[in-house]
């Protein structure tokens, strides 16, 4: 499990085919677009856009073939994920094979890095900080704390990552998320030595998930951070079935999975080192020195050492680390361009509001079946698959359909708060995509009834209203001239908010005016991207999202 923090985000871009375990980026609530003028009656309008739309997709193809996020290529520059695990993976390799010194990092470019990858909450940020400092040999992680003061994000991380571990029922993730997302603020909080504020009641519950939850991985992170924290973890559920899994060959389990079990029963079959071996070159860190950590366990013991025999199964030591650390101690952003769940379910949305569903590139509706019938498939990438074949109409296979039954029992927390917006958000969008209706929820924005709104509450407003929260979408907006924001936001080329201002004016049900839509397709056309001008950037001359591409057909539709 890869990116825990983003439910619709496993597959990110850099991170492998899943992305800790996660997201991450939020679930996009796509909202089926009524449009209301002025006298009543639906606009006519010409022709129908997006012709080319399908076939230019390819433009926006990653090399797992998913939808990437972005046209343009992703650089090469340092970010906090890779960073601590590819100090990791890097520190394990030169303690058991290289030699080869690990970087130390530097705390100041450390701490920039923290401040600047806001891809991540400030929780999350502290977490990595924190493995990137304590698993290398580098800094004590008793130099985390600094590290989090200069980049000025300690005390709001500190916050987040109790509240979560005090109030799990109101972060709104799926239990696997919210059990990898515990325990990775516990060991978070004890890298800060914060453990203590901890209550024994939420130990006990993150050990009691722990031992009923049958995902290797999580239940692996959750039993080590309590034991950081001086509590005992089983992982009962977990390793009540371990054996057959890993004798029933290296396809039935995915590597990051198979290293987890190996680690919880702490020995490791011929077969098993085999299969993990064959995943030491797999595009993420994370998994990478999961498995490193796996093949250094002996056979039947915990030894740390590699195993030294003259089989086949050992038959040389594992090659040096993939990680590439740089003389600053950090890593850099895999080169590989890969697509996401995310950005596949912009897209999806994109053709959905173009009337052009059923031209779904071959290679999308390959991969996406591919991924619905691999038992290897990350549990936290279940929901999202079922959300985006379920957009497109596509029966895509088993795991497709265990994330439908997931999607079904997904809870809403009772009220939105700051610190469970994207829990609150992503489960949200999961009830709008499957027409589950409005759940009994608490909603209150800062500007409610101001005469504008901010993105956040635009996106609050759309996405109660796409999942059938019409009375509540329409009281948050009563006072505020959406029409006139949207028509603003247009002319200034903020696209994605734009249609956001448009989805929000439709959910509340404010007259649009037939003039603004007249006037969209004009507008729109400075978005359009130069060499693929049936994909839209999210500014006027920019390079293609796929979020910007969603937007504005939701516009255009």
């Amino acid at each position: 499990m890869r990116n825990v923090r983003n439910a619709l985000g496993r597959v990110r871009q850099g991170r492998g085919t899943r992305a800790p375990v996660v997201t991450a980026v939020v679930a996009t609530a796509a909202v089926a677009v009524g449009v209301v003028v002025a006298g009543g009656g639906p606009v006519e309008r010409p022709g129908r856009p997006g012709g080319g739309l399908a076939a230019q997709l390819d433009a926006l193809r990653g090399a797992n073939d998913l939808v990437r996020s972005t046209r343009a290529d992703v650089g090469r520059d340092p970010a906090l994920y890779p960073t601590a695990y590819g100090r990791l993976e890097a520190g394990l390799a030169a303690r058991h094979g290289s030699g080869e010194r690990v970087p130390e990092v530097r705390p100041d470019a450390l701490a920039d890095l923290a401040r600047t990858d806001a891809l991540d909450t400030p929780a999350w940020r502290a977490h990595y900080v924190c493995l990137s400092l304590g698993g290398a040999g580098g800094t004590s992680p008793a130099g985390a704390a600094a590290v989090l003061d200069r980049a000025g994000i300690r005390g709001e991380a500190e916050r987040e990552a109790l509240a979560r571990l005090r109030h799990p029922e109101e972060d709104g993730d799926d239990p696997l998320t919210s059990l990898a997302t515990r325990a990775a603020f516990l060991q978070t909080l004890t890298c800060l030595g914060r453990d203590g504020d901890v209550p024994r009641a939420a130990l006990t519950r993150l050990a009691a998930d722990a031992a009923r939850t049958a995902e290797a991985v999580p239940v692996l992170y959750a039993v080590e951070a309590l034991r950081g924290a001086g509590v005992e973890g089983r992982a009962t559920r977990a390793l009540r079935d371990a054996g057959g899994v890993l004798e029933g060959g290296c396809g039935r389990v995915e590597p990051m999975q198979r290293a987890a079990l190996t680690l919880l029963r702490q020995r490791v079959t011929d077969e098993t080192r085999s299969c993990l071996r064959s995943a030491l070159g797999d595009r993420d860190t994370q998994t990478r020195w999961l498995v490193r950590r796996a093949l250094a366990l002996g056979p039947a013991a915990s030894s740390s050492a590699p195993r030294r025999s003259s089989g086949a199964a050992a038959s040389s030591e594992p090659p040096p680390a993939l990680a590439d650390v740089r003389p600053d101690g950090l890593v850099a952003k895999s080169p590989e361009q890969m697509g996401t769940l995310t950005a596949t379910y912009h897209a999806a949305g994109a053709l959905t509001a173009a009337g052009r569903q059923g031209d779904v590139p071959g290679w999308l509706t390959k991969r996406l079946k591919e991924l619905g019938s691999d038992p290897r498939l990350d549990p936290s990438d279940r929901v999202p698959l079922a959300m985006t074949c379920h957009r497109l109409n596509l029966a895509c296979g088993p795991q497709d359909e265990r994330g439908r039954r997931e999607a079904a029992g997904r809870k809403v927390p009772a009220r939105l708060t700051n610190a469970n917006e994207r829990g609150w958000y992503g489960a949200m969008a999961v009830r709008a995509e499957f027409a589950s209706g409005c759940p009994r929820t608490s909603v209150e924005l800062p500007d409610a009834g101001s005469r504008t709104l901010s993105p956040r509450s635009l996106r609050v407003i759309t996405v109660l209203a796409d999942a059938g929260c019409a009375v509540q979408a329409e009281r948050l907006t009563r006072g505020t001239d959406l029409v006139a924001q949207a028509r603003d936001l247009l002319r200034k080329g903020e696209l994605v908010f734009a249609s956001a201002a448009v989805q929000a004016a439709l959910a509340s049900e404010q007259t649009v005016p037939q003039a603004l839509w007249e006037e969209i397709p004009r507008l729109l056309e400075r978005h359009r991207d130069a060499a693929h001008p049936d994909l839209y950037a999210p500014a006027p001359g920019g390079t293609a999202t796929a979020e910007a591409t969603r937007a504005a057909y939701y516009l255009l539709a």
